[in-house]
């Protein structure tokens, strides 16, 4: 059984420009962090992430807000990068997509004798890999309220759009080529396991309905897919705790 020992030093940074620290209509904020580990232990790597988000009130109590969010993270002294070092984004952290919903995952692909695709599907639930890399960003349109304050419910408009990859090649899972026979024996084709780690555009759009509840704020987001990968996770409804009011 392997065990690893990490020791993380790291930082934080932040600027805040918002005139209100609950519901801003205007300025913006900023945040830088890094963390790196082997000081001390045997798991080497740095992260680095970056986040800024601008608000801008348009007209009475119509809030516009545009979030931009990267990070990257590396192995360095010849380490491999381990999985729960790397980046899982899907779920609040990109609305329209499960927990991990998003990114490089061990998925099958079933070829026909002449090398068509003819069926791609993920490996199993839990086939996400994590990406060294994400770049994510939210457009976000809060519309008036037209129940009386005391609900306590807020609604907004949203768009998220980003990606999540760039694992390098010893972090994928060795290619594995199974042939496909009929009952007589016959190759009919193949299926072939592997690691896909498209960085291309995911987006998805919805609603997003805030409640102060007596049990605590909680957020219900309705979302639709406009961009996706076939082996993504994507999700139209969820639910959770939240703390924008």
């Amino acid at each position: 059984e392997r065990r690893d020992i990490s020791s993380i030093v790291g930082y934080s940074l932040s600027w805040d420009k918002r005139n209100d620290p609950i519901r801003p209509t205007r300025g913006f904020e900023l945040g830088f962090s890094q963390e790196a580990s082997g000081l001390g232990g045997d798991v080497f790597y740095l992260r680095t992430e970056a986040v800024g988000t601008v608000y801008r009130g348009i007209w009475r109590d119509f809030i516009a807000s545009l979030k931009l969010a990267g990070g990257y993270v590396s192995a360095f002294n010849d380490d491999d990068l381990r999985i729960n070092n790397r980046f899982f984004k899907g779920g609040n952290s990109f609305r329209g997509f499960d927990v991990a919903g998003i990114g490089p995952r061990d998925i099958f692909k079933e070829y026909d004798l002449e090398g068509n695709v003819i069926d791609t599907r993920r490996a199993n639930r839990n086939s996400a890999l994590g990406g060294k890399m994400y770049a994510i960003g939210t457009a976000e349109l809060t519309v008036p309220n037209f129940l009386p304050e005391e609900y306590g419910i807020k609604t907004s408009l949203f768009t998220e759009f980003g990606t999540v990859g760039l694992l390098d090649d010893e972090d994928k899972t060795p290619t594995q080529i199974y042939e496909i026979t009929d009952d007589d024996g016959n190759v009919t084709g193949y299926t072939m396991l592997e690691t896909a780690d498209e960085t291309s555009l995911r987006a998805a759009a919805g609603i997003s309905i805030f409640w102060d509840s007596p049990f605590g704020p909680i957020r219900f987001d309705f979302s639709q897919i406009l961009a996706k990968e076939e082996y993504d996770r994507t999700e139209t409804f969820r639910f959770s705790t939240s703390t924008q009011f």
